[in-house]
Order: structure tokens, then C-alpha cells, then sequence
């Protein structure tokens, strides 16, 4: 069941710092000019249907919580083709938050990702995707990745009814992987008509099953693992457990040698006499390469708000 139906356009019901401590790592911002030329806001369709505050007010925020949890990364995906920004009023907000001193550096289109473990170590713990060739450009320190050459994004958003489909199959070279995994509608807000509008209905199906779903069935036709999902109203339904799954996790203040399976000796069984389990080192020690295996299969949650 939703909470209720959102007397204006948004697609969370929780701010970024609740996003953030359940475990969300993926921001999907829409950036516009703002109310001067160096104010940028987050605005979708456009800020007569939404009003999301300052790019920098929300940078803040994201840069406190990395100051609180230092081995989690952050990605943020800006998007301002529909709604230009001024680069120099972008760069400024980075500037201002202080958030730059996480911003990874570097080429993985030509160079390949680092492991996550020697971005913790570095202390760069956020990586920002644009897909504005001119923002990308004007940033001479490097931290802004072209989203166009390094992420493949699928098939959608999608409306109520219609299939969750798959492609496009046509991958170059692209190496990270986004799924959106919502449904739009079209709707009025203050009077005006928009189409792909959040569609805050139906989200335990949408964000239960038919998640999990989607997610394992283009998995199975990409050459390459997930890396975000997209989902409007996360907190509806349940994403977590799927994705927790999709990265061989267990629940938080689990262990995972809990769902360790109980391995018995493969011998007749003779009458009277029950087989017993090998003790608990044994079989731990035989799922160690099992799980460094599994724990390649990264999955991260993504939100677009």
C-alpha cells in the first residue's frame, strides 16, 4: 500500500540523507538553471511541476553523509539535457558543498574502473556521470565522467500494462549498467500537462516481484553484471530483499554463514545409524571460493529524483 498520492510530482517519499542510511548509493538528479545565473535547482519536468531545492543544498547534505561513512561510494548521475544549467554555476555548487575532495578522477573508458576497495582507500568515494558534453568539458579537474561512453542504459521508463523489456542489444563498449525500473503516466500539476509523470500505484507489485524479475531476466541477455536499478518510491513495496540477493547478501545484522548449506556424507545409509554433518570449518572452508565468486555480482540501488 502507498502512503498516499502525492499532491505534487516527486518520485521518493524520503529526503537524500533517509535515501542514503538505507542504503541507497545511487542519486539521479535533474539539474536546471535556477532563479539566478549562479543558482542551479532540482527541477523535473521543470520546476513549474517540481521544485526539488539547490543543486548545492543537496551536494551538502551527500557530502556530510561521506564524511560519516567513509567506506561507501556514491554515484550521481546529472541530467540536464532538457533543462540547461550553466556549467560554471554547476562547478560552483560542487565547489561550495565541498564535496570535490571525493569526486573520483580518471578515464575508464580507456583506463578501466578501479577495485571499489582502492577507492575507499583514496578517499574518492563519489563518481558523477553527466550527460552534458559542455559540463564535462568545463570541468578541468577531470571528476565529471561522460555518461554517453561509459553507461549502457536499457529500455524504459515504462507505462502501466506494458512489458518489461530488455535492450537495447547493440553494447560498444560501455561498462556500467542501468535498468530503469519505473512506470510513468501522463498528469497535470499546476494546471499543466505533462507526460512521463510518477506513477504511485500498484508499487507492491511493481517493486516486489516484477523487480526481482526484471532485473534477473536482462541480466541473463547483457554481457555485463547490473550496476544500478532505477526505482521511483523505493521504500514501497520490497527492493531490498532482491537486491541483497543479487549481491549475495544477507539481511543487515545477519551472517552470512548463516545460509551456508549443511553438506552430509554421500554414503549409504545403514539402518539404525543416522549420517552426521562435517563440522562447521569444514563447511565454511569449502564455500570460500564460492563466495569470493558470488561477491563479484555487485548490484546498487539507484533512485532518479
Amino acid at each position: 500500500m502507498i502512503k498516499s498520492t502525492p499532491a505534487k510530482m516527486g518520485t521518493q517519499y524520503f529526503g537524500i540523507q533517509q535515501q542514503l542510511n538505507d542504503g541507497i548509493r545511487g542519486l539521479h538528479l535533474n539539474i536546471t538553471q535556477g532563479a539566478t545565473g549562479s543558482d542551479v535547482s532540482l527541477c523535473y519536468p521543470d520546476c513549474n511541476a517540481y521544485n526539488g531545492g539547490s543543486l548545492k543544498d543537496t551536494l551538502t547534505v551527500v557530502k556530510n553523509w561521506l564524511d560519516s561513512n567513509q567506506r561507501d561510494v556514491v554515484t550521481i548521475f546529472l541530467e540536464s539535457a532538457l533543462l540547461k544549467a550553466s556549467p560554471a554555476a554547476v562547478l560552483k555548487a560542487f565547489a561550495d558543498s565541498g564535496i570535490e575532495k571525493y569526486a573520483f578522477k580518471g578515464k575508464p573508458l580507456t583506463t578501466g574502473w578501479p577495485s571499489l576497495e582502492s577507492m575507499i582507500g583514496n578517499r574518492t568515494t563519489l563518481v558523477v556521470f553527466s550527460d552534458d558534453a559542455g559540463l564535462v568539458a568545463a570541468n578541468i579537474k577531470g571528476y565529471f565522467i561522460p555518461h554517453g561512453d561509459i553507461v549502457l542504459r536499457l529500455d524504459g521508463p515504462f507505462t502501466y500494462g506494458s512489458e518489461w523489456t530488455c535492450g537495447p542489444w547493440n553494447r560498444r563498449y560501455e561498462s556500467i549498467l542501468v535498468i530503469p525500473h519505473y512506470i510513468v503516466q501522463t498528469a497535470t500539476y499546476n494546471g499543466v500537462t505533462y507526460k512521463d509523470m510518477p506513477y504511485p500505484f500498484n508499487l507492491g507489485t511493481t517493486n516486489g516481484y516484477q523487480y526481482e524479475f526484471h532485473a534477473i531476466t536482462c541480466r541473463g541477455g547483457q554481457s555485463i553484471w547490473i550496476n544500478f536499478m532505477e526505482v521511483d518510491y523505493y521504500s514501497e513495496g520490497d527492493v531490498k530483499t532482491p537486491t541483497l540477493k543479487l549481491n549475495a547478501l544477507p539481511y543487515p545484522n545477519d551472517n552470512v554463514a548463516n545460509f551456508y548449506p549443511q553438506f552430509f556424507d554421500a554414503t549409504v545409509e545403514i539402518v539404525g545409524v543416522s549420517a552426521s554433518p562435517p563440522s562447521l570449518l569444514a563447511s565454511v572452508s569449502g564455500l570460500v571460493v564460492l563466495a569470493a565468486c558470488l561477491s563479484l555480482t555487485l548490484v546498487f540501488d539507484a533512485l532518479r529524483i
